[in-house]
């Protein structure tokens, strides 16, 4: 309904646009079940009925679309979406779009340019306290430029988690992990090689920070996590079973890494 109204000039175009993303994502040229005379009957027919996971990728794909684009000065849709969630109690919110600011170098001139560097992502929001305090603060402080990589990896692993690859969003999280490390030794011009893991970069930032020793433990923990869980590694004889609370600690655990690295160390 909140499409229908936002774009009203434009429908055709944008549920064209919706049906033909979630034909390829479904390897299918035709979505619905019943008979339908277009590309925009399709793709309705096919929302009212389909599993809520394929309703959530046509969130993210509406962000996609030229219609949007066209369109996004009329409205803030993320904020207008996360309004249904949350009048709803639905565990699930939108994140924003991430804009880069650097330098474009063109015929030898530079120039101050914003780059998009994610869109809004559908992620998982199972207690609200801890959406608000970990993983909503972790976001906005990963939009910063030099947080690129950091936040890919994190939108990763945020999205793994939504979709139950729990191997993999441990995996994800050790380098979210990894990558933040990084970028507070090259700020600080703390030595430190690109290959080093985590627990070489923590040693580093400890030692040369004022953060106290035993913070070393339960910060390395999502590494370990990492390596004795995700699919990093090979499990060799016996396998590894990543539960869904084992991801979900290892998502918060993330999170509350970064903020306590970046806000005490920098």
């Amino acid at each position: 309904m909140r499409c229908r109204d936002l774009f009203a000039h434009n429908a055709d175009e944008f549920w064209a646009e919706i049906q033909s993303k979630l034909a390829y994502l479904h390897g299918e040229p035709r979505l619905s079940k019943t008979h339908t005379q277009s590309q925009v009957e399709d793709a309705l027919d096919f929302l009212q009925t389909c599993a809520d996971a394929h309703f959530l990728d046509f969130i993210e794909y509406i962000f996609h679309t030229q219609a949007y684009f066209h369109a996004s000065g009329k409205a803030d849709l993320v904020e207008d979406i996360n309004e249904f969630l949350r009048q709803d109690d639905l565990p699930y919110a939108i994140t924003n779009f991430v804009w880069t600011n650097g330098v474009t170098i063109q015929y030898g001139t530079e120039y101050e340019s914003t780059t998009l560097t994610a869109y809004p992502q559908v992620i998982r929001k199972d207690s609200e306290v801890l959406y608000r305090n970990a993983i909503q603060p972790t976001l906005q402080l990963l939009r910063e430029s030099d947080f690129v990589a950091a936040n890919k990896e994190f939108m990763e692993a945020l999205e793994d988690f939504r979709k139950a690859d729990y191997g993999d969003c441990l995996t994800k999280c050790g380098s979210t992990l990894e990558s933040v490390l990084k970028v507070i030794c090259a700020r600080k011009k703390w030595p430190h090689a690109p290959t080093d893991t985590a627990s070489p970069l923590l040693k580093t930032v400890i030692s040369n920070s004022g953060l106290e020793p035993f913070f070393e433990h339960p910060l390395v923990l999502v590494a370990t996590l990492r390596n004795k869980l995700s699919k990093a590694h090979g499990a060799g004889l016996t396998p590894r079973e990543v539960t869904e609370a084992k991801a979900q600690y290892a998502i918060n655990a993330t999170a509350a890494a970064i903020l306590l690295l970046v806000k005490e160390v920098g």
